[in-house]
């Protein structure tokens, strides 16, 4: 329950994948392809993209690059935006291996929007995302001598599960064309909000001509999260910039998904009987999963963030720790270990609160209920070493 992996469709998914209409071969998977991916697969996905998503008009298959996973792709579009020690404003916490994937190869760095789990005067909710937060730290980095190219945000979020409302939105993208700023939109757990009546305000909800800087803007997705197929890499990025599109065009030549997998991808998407239930089973079986996990913490007295969407929980373990340092959350995850139990803390996340910690419930009913037992032992034993009961 430590990695946010999905396994609560397999069974549905491996079924599909085994249709003989996805298994068969033709000449064409034999020769070289399209670097951007197959033009059956990129108009599959801009038809599902736009009926998934709400867009108000299509999108456009030329404006879609598939690459062989979502990190590549955010790998790749930094490569576009930034130049070395360049860097990208971004929230925190956050899912960690961003900054490996901006990093590693295009050297660009992040440079973080501290969030608090106390809202600040004007704030409404805890871990609020605002553009005062934004202007600062922009200011911060440009006094410490960093050029700031753009603004990388995960919507819905990884790790807190939030979705950005469609006026804070707005005013985000407004801030990064005040500041001519690219932002980078990963919508990777675009299909994973679970949540009643909760309402994504993904970028493809908007025209072209209503997007504050449409050639900043840039858009990924792919199938890891929503469908459960990471080891199948496959994901996609969408941009109204011709130019980064031709750049990304020619680094698409090294992440290209293999033909067989477009191949499968393409009809997947196409089934659109198979996907209306895959999806209302999906979001069925999310929040089944979801309440496992908070009923529990509801029952240890244990806050954590109530949140709509994605495959995971932010849980507030800090009245478990010894101390308030880093140290004291280290022991804790050794403690949790110790009984066979592995959640990302805070530190995972670049996460400036100690003692939080992500759970994943993305996984068979069993095994959470055990995973979540095992908490409960290790916070109880702790209690009980404090001397005081739950």
């Amino acid at each position: 329950m430590g990695t946010s992996e999905n396994y609560l469709m397999q069974n549905e998914i491996i079924a599909k994948l085994s249709d003989p209409k996805l298994v068969q071969y033709d000449h064409t998977m034999l020769t070289y392809n399209d670097p951007t991916g197959h033009p059956a697969l990129r108009a599959a996905i801009a038809e599902f993209l736009t009926e998934r998503g709400n867009a108000p008009q299509p999108l456009d298959p030329n404006k879609i690059i598939v690459m062989n996973g979502a990190t590549p792709c955010i790998d790749a579009l930094a490569f576009c935006i930034g130049d070395p020690q360049d860097a990208f404003l971004c929230p925190t916490p956050y899912y960690g291996f961003i900054l490996r994937d901006v990093g590693m190869r295009s050297q660009m760095q992040l440079f973080h929007v501290h969030l608090s789990s106390k809202p600040r005067p004007g704030e409404s909710e805890p871990f609020q995302l605002t553009v005062e937060r934004l202007e600062e730290a922009l200011q911060q980095a440009k006094d410490q001598g960093i050029n700031i190219r753009g603004l990388f945000l995960m919507n819905p979020h990884n790790p807190l599960g939030d979705v950005y409302k469609p006026k804070q939105l707005h005013d985000i993208l407004l801030f990064c064309k005040k500041h001519q700023l690219h932002v980078v939109l990963d919508e990777i757990y675009l299909m994973s909000i679970f949540g009643e009546g909760a309402q994504h305000s993904s970028i493809l909800r908007y025209k072209t001509e209503d997007i504050p800087d449409p050639m900043r803007t840039h858009f990924t997705w792919g199938f890891s999260k929503d469908f459960g197929m990471s080891g199948m890499r496959g994901a996609m990025i969408y941009t109204w910039n011709l130019g980064i599109k031709e750049v990304l065009t020619h680094l698409a030549e090294f992440h290209q998904c293999a033909a067989s997998v477009q191949h499968s991808l393409k009809f997947l998407l196409q089934d659109k009987e198979f996907l209306n239930s895959y999806f209302l089973t999906y979001h069925q079986r999310l929040r089944e999963s979801h309440k496992i996990v908070t009923d529990k913490l509801k029952e240890l007295g244990i806050p954590y963030l109530h949140r709509p969407a994605g495959l995971f929980v932010w849980t507030d373990l800090s009245k478990y720790l010894s101390s308030t340092t880093a140290e004291a959350e280290q022991e804790l995850s050794e403690k949790l270990a110790q009984n066979k139990m592995f959640i990302a803390p805070s530190a995972g996340f670049f996460g400036t609160e100690v003692g939080w910690f992500r759970i994943v419930f993305s996984r068979e009913r069993d095994v959470i209920r055990v995973g979540m037992e095992r908490i409960a032992k290790v916070c109880q034993e702790i209690q009980k070493s404090q001397g005081h009961a739950i």
